[in-house]
């Protein structure tokens, strides 16, 4: 079954993370890829056909995202946390996001119904493809120091 666009059967972050495709951030219904950052679009085909299972990855979304915290600082709604730990839900940590208060500004937004900002302030999400952004994404990745550090360079 094609799981697209309006047509899931099915919860897509938490099964590309389960696939080895990423992690969960911050904005706890967002999974994050290494290079990529959650700016992605994903579709899934399920199957019955006999497949080796991948593993989940960590390539320190989650530690960055502990420290960082510009998307719950910028977020119009509040419905993204400031928590420091996550949880454990269905067998994922995550954060915890008021999907509610999302939905509600979004729907509500007299300058459409799409907000996106959480995306626009992530400093592990780039539009340009360059050794500089590569560069603060490996170092950011490795710990609280490194993701002070990488948070104060974009914030500069």
């Amino acid at each position: 079954r094609a799981h697209h666009f309006s047509n899931y059967a099915l919860i897509l972050a938490p099964c590309m993370v389960s696939a080895g495709m990423g992690e969960m951030t911050r904005t706890g219904d967002c999974m994050a890829h290494p290079t990529l950052g959650f700016r992605t679009k994903a579709a899934a085909v399920t199957t019955d056909l006999p497949l080796a299972p991948d593993r989940p990855i960590d390539f320190g979304a989650q530690d960055f995202c502990r420290v960082c915290k510009k998307c719950a600082d910028n977020c119009p709604s509040g419905a993204i946390t400031q928590d420091e730990d996550y949880i454990e839900k269905n067998g994922i940590l995550r954060w915890q996001t008021d999907i509610k208060k999302c939905v509600e500004f979004r729907v509500t937004n007299k300058e459409g119904s799409m907000c996106g900002l959480c995306m626009k302030v992530c400093p592990w999400n780039s539009k340009e493809d360059s050794w500089f952004h590569q560069a603060g994404t490996f170092i950011g990745s490795k710990g609280e120091t490194a993701s002070n550090l990488l948070k104060q360079v974009d914030d500069m």
